[in-house]
């Protein structure tokens, strides 16, 4: 493993009330329960971080091999990314991430910028992001307490490749049927604050977070639009797309059919996450198959790419 340019991650997977089971079913993972909500795909957080081949946890990866992994992300205090495939079977309540500012003031967790790329989903499947229209902080509080916030936000019908940015401080939730890959910083702080009225087993319902999600929400309509960055673009035989771009990552989806090659930057690796298909990269022994995640070196040039697929490739900024 020290002179290898490519990783293949085994997920740690998070069971929730929400879950489905296309995690299982679409990804052919052996989940451990028939109804999984996450499969942490590149993680580095305590006790939910992911394995190499040989059960090697990432952190023990990260820290003994910091040139593997670049410049970017040594100047950050920890591993910056954590990315997830998302299934729900249900809503997922209704939530916001503060800022880094924010996140230092009251815990040691990031606070998060994410990055939404819609795998699948159900006909009529929606989710929320941001509000439609400005409202002051009070007009916020009273439409928690009185069960009226789901009339003032954005909902968007999703379609399989839709693609939303979330900036830090965005409410936003994601709604039943759809299967969904995540990527963004390192960290998991959120403010719960509409749960759909559920209860669980015991009758009791779960804790919302109105007080730290009045101080950090964003009251006007969202400034980065739903969809991608820029254009497909056609580059030597394959098809990129910029999904995203915050400042600590970036992320693309190409599209390959017969062959292509993929550089890692001196300052980063790559993560990539194949969500169909099959992709050999040549000379180095691995295939990576739809639900695989490989991590590529910083600094590898022109590693070859053969078979036919569609991966999500990220970068740390």
């Amino acid at each position: 493993m020290k002179n290898s340019t490519v990783i293949k991650l085994s997920p740690y997977f998070k069971e929730l009330i929400w879950g489905g089971t296309k995690l299982r079913s679409y990804f052919g993972y052996d989940t451990p329960e028939q109804n999984t909500a996450e499969a942490l795909v590149l993680s580095c957080r305590e006790n939910a971080e992911c394995v190499d081949s040989n059960g090697t946890p990432l952190s023990e990866i990260y820290a003994s091999r910091p040139e593997f992994f670049g410049s970017n992300c040594a100047k950050y205090d920890r591993f910056p990314l954590l990315i997830k495939l998302i299934d729900t079977m249900d809503d997922i309540s209704v939530q916001v991430h503060p800022d880094d500012e924010y996140a230092a003031s009251v815990s040691d967790d990031w606070g998060k910028a994410q990055l939404w790329y819609v795998i699948d989903c159900e006909p009529g499947a929606y989710l929320i992001c941001g509000f439609n229209d400005e409202i002051n902080i009070e007009d916020f509080r009273r439409r928690i307490e009185d069960d009226t916030l789901i009339s003032a936000v954005n909902t968007y019908e999703v379609r399989k490749g839709n693609t939303f940015y979330i900036e830090p401080g965005t409410l936003h939730a994601i709604g039943k049927d759809i299967l969904i890959a995540e990527i963004g910083q390192n960290s998991e702080l959120s403010y719960r604050v509409y749960d759909y009225c559920r209860v669980d087993e015991n009758g009791e319902s779960r804790p919302l977070n109105i007080q730290q999600a009045l101080d950090v929400t964003i009251t006007a309509p969202p400034t980065v639009p739903a969809g991608v960055m820029v254009p497909r673009a056609e580059i030597d035989g394959h098809y990129e797309t910029l999904l995203g771009r915050s400042e600590y990552f970036a992320s693309s989806l190409w599209e390959v059919e017969g062959s292509a090659s993929i550089s890692a930057p001196d300052e980063s690796f790559v993560s990539v996450l194949m969500i169909e298909g099959t992709m050999r990269i040549e000379g180095l022994d691995v295939t990576a198959r739809k639900g695989d995640s490989v991590l590529i070196a910083a600094g590898s040039k022109d590693v070859s790419l053969t078979g036919t697929g569609r991966f999500i490739a990220t970068v740390v900024e």
